[in-house]
């Protein structure tokens, strides 16, 4: 029968094998590696908006695409090639727009993640506002501005010979 020799570790003996088995660990100890973005609520502000807008144009605006496609060189087998496509958008746009929506109800109050989303959010909803208001709310808050703007408004449109008159500001007014 053997003689084993039984010590007790001290802390370098320890040390000396953690250097053996890792030696990443026992030149810089525990490192925490984050991965996550920055929080950038304005940023996502404003691309959620472009994005929702964007979703919502192509959306109301079917019959315009077709008569577009139509009046176009792209040959008739594409066209349904490219509403499909356009669909695709629409139900990838729909889940994506969910998945921000759990990310922000679920996430943490001081993620960035929830910052992200709620920018997202956010712009999603201004843009679904500024489609669907009425055109008589973009007239009346017009009729509401003072004598100096109305005269800014008519020295920009004589200077740039655009009308400033015949242009809509209402996004519904040209989804119709």
């Amino acid at each position: 029968m053997r003689n084993y020799t039984f010590r007790k570790l001290t802390q370098q003996d320890f040390k000396a094998r953690v250097g053996r088995v890792d030696t990443g660990f026992s030149r810089r100890g525990a490192v925490t590696t984050s991965f996550s973005s920055p929080a950038r609520p304005l940023v996502s502000l404003i691309l959620g908006f472009g994005w929702a807008y964007l979703v919502i144009a192509v959306s109301r605006n079917r019959g315009h695409i077709e008569h577009s496609l139509l009046q176009g060189s792209l040959p008739t087998e594409y066209h349904d090639l490219v509403l499909f496509m356009l669909a695709g958008l629409l139900a990838m746009s729909a889940v994506m727009l969910g998945l921000h929506l759990f990310r922000f109800l679920m996430a943490r109050r001081t993620s960035a993640g929830k910052r992200n989303s709620g920018g997202l959010l956010a712009g999603a909803l201004a843009a679904g506002a500024l489609v669907y208001t009425p055109p008589s709310v973009f007239d009346a808050g017009l009729g509401l501005i003072d004598e100096n703007s109305r005269a800014l408004f008519t020295a920009a449109s004589s200077t740039t010979k655009i009308d400033f008159a015949a242009i809509s500001l209402a996004a519904s007014n040209s989804m119709n």
